[in-house]
């Protein structure tokens, strides 16, 4: 029983060992995390954005969740439209749980060729290019219209008959509201943009 009581003490951390454990943690941080965290905010803001432009996928995705989970309302948006210019396809959830209206079911697997499962629709829409002109960006599918335009009052959503807008979640993704085809109720809906 003394020799297991001498062992165990033996094996414990003393308070130095711990810091200097934290410490050697602290100093091997991932460079590139090291440059987002830089305490001067347009250091950090131009990191993401290199990052997020750098074409180096595991790069992208380091400084997207980043800016999405930033406190900070700019780098937020900066990192959304950073992600949009990238021209990815999104995944638009539904939740029509609530939706009294037959036409939910029609309008998700018919007019937007999406999928429905227990009473929540799945949409995928792929984010076209930049339209200078009209300040948003196309889907690729109809590259001569808007489907998402990002201003101070939101992000507003309006892919082929669909009218949504959205802010970006604390938890990096986008939530809102909008009106479905041939639905009279607003149906809300999500799209999950970290992973």
């Amino acid at each position: 029983m003394l020799a297991f009581g001498e062992t165990t003490v033996a094996q414990s951390l003393s308070p130095e060992d711990i810091t200097k454990m934290v410490d050697k943690q602290i100093n091997d941080l991932n460079p590139y995390q090291a440059l987002l965290n830089d305490p001067d905010p347009q250091r950090s803001l131009s990191a993401m954005t290199i990052m997020l432009e750098s074409g180096d996928e595991s790069l992208r995705r380091m400084a997207l969740e980043f800016g999405l989970l930033s406190p900070n309302a700019t780098v937020k948006r900066a990192a959304f439209e950073g992600f949009l210019a990238t021209a990815p396809i999104l995944s638009m959830k539904f939740d029509g749980s609530a939706v009294k209206d037959s036409d939910f079911a029609s309008s998700i697997t018919r007019e937007y060729s999406g999928t429905l499962d227990n009473g929540t629709g799945y949409w995928r829409v792929p984010v076209g290019p930049f339209l200078t002109d009209h300040k948003c960006y196309a889907s690729s599918i109809d590259k001569n219209n808007c489907f998402i335009t990002v201003n101070s009052d939101g992000i507003f959503l309006t892919p082929r008959r669909f009218n949504g807008r959205a802010v970006l979640s604390d938890t990096g993704t986008l939530e809102g509201s909008g009106t479905v085809y041939q639905v009279d109720e607003t149906v809300p809906f999500t799209v999950q943009l970290i992973d």
